[in-house]
């Protein structure tokens, strides 16, 4: 894989998409192209997490049915792409409610579509929180990721 469309995921997110950024300029696809050249990201690399981008909002996911007791088989390829720890992470993520079975499929689709060859908890938690912001009606569920990756641990003392 190409660690770097990764990169120019978490770049876009940080620069581009977030909500503060989104406060503070109105950003066209050209000038943020201009952007992650300038910052030195490859044009296929950029085109590619462009498609990425694309692909988590493609309206053509059906949602997942799922009952309560349902597990998640992961496919050889997925094993290919998730260790052990990645996958507890994401089992971490779904019980905590952070991702439902439809924002859990699609960060694993979405893992699929980087054509990684390793994935490490970092990478989960990026694309988990770039996954999250750009659905609807999941303002609970990104909050809560950004407070995981982003807020100390609160230490309490007995």
């Amino acid at each position: 894989m190409n660690e770097n469309i990764i990169d120019v995921l978490v770049y876009l997110f940080e620069n581009y998409l977030s909500e503060q950024a989104n406060l503070q300029e109105q950003y066209t696809k050209n000038s943020i192209y201009d952007g992650l050249e300038q910052a030195g990201f490859e044009q296929s690399t950029i085109d590619h997490a462009f498609d990425w981008l694309l692909s988590i909002h493609d309206k053509t996911h059906q949602p997942v049915e799922q009952s309560a007791d349902a597990i998640r088989i992961y496919t050889n390829a997925e094993l290919e792409l998730l260790d052990e720890e990645g996958i507890n992470f994401i089992h971490y993520l779904e019980s905590s409610g952070i991702l439902t079975p439809n924002t859990r499929e699609l960060l694993i689709n979405g893992l699929l579509n980087l054509n990684a060859d390793n994935i490490d908890v970092d990478d989960l938690q990026w694309l988990a929180l770039i996954i999250l912001f750009s659905q609807p009606d999941e303002e609970q569920a990104f909050a809560s990721m950004e407070s995981l990756m982003f807020d100390p641990p609160v230490d309490h003392e007995h």
